[in-house]
């Protein structure tokens, strides 16, 4: 084992998770989750930021919001949720301090 070369800045994890439509949980965020994630994804392609700030998709991370998607932020260890395609740019930018 060994330990990674670099650490980056800011890691967004975005639940993708699917439940079965007729769970009491819901049905996950699934599809909105997949869209948050693709759209963070293009994002930081588009700025060049792949070495500082990393999205992984990932299954449930305990809230299961009505609308958008669910994503929890490292270093800052915070959840948010709710998170929507078209927030994700915002949300991005807001996250670095950036203009978007």
């Amino acid at each position: 084992m060994r330990e990674a070369p670099l650490l980056p800045g800011l890691h967004f994890f975005v639940c993708a998770h699917r439940r079965p439509s007729d769970s009491p949980l819901g049905s996950g965020c699934a599809d909105r989750g997949e869209e948050v994630f693709q759209t963070l994804k293009d994002e930081v392609a588009r700025r060049a930021r792949f070495a500082d700030v990393w999205v992984t998709k990932t299954q449930c991370l305990g809230v299961c919001p009505r609308e958008g998607a669910t994503v929890a932020l490292y270093p800052e260890g915070r959840i948010v949720t709710e998170v929507t395609r078209e927030d994700a740019r915002v949300f991005f930018a807001t996250h670095l301090g950036e203009r978007h």
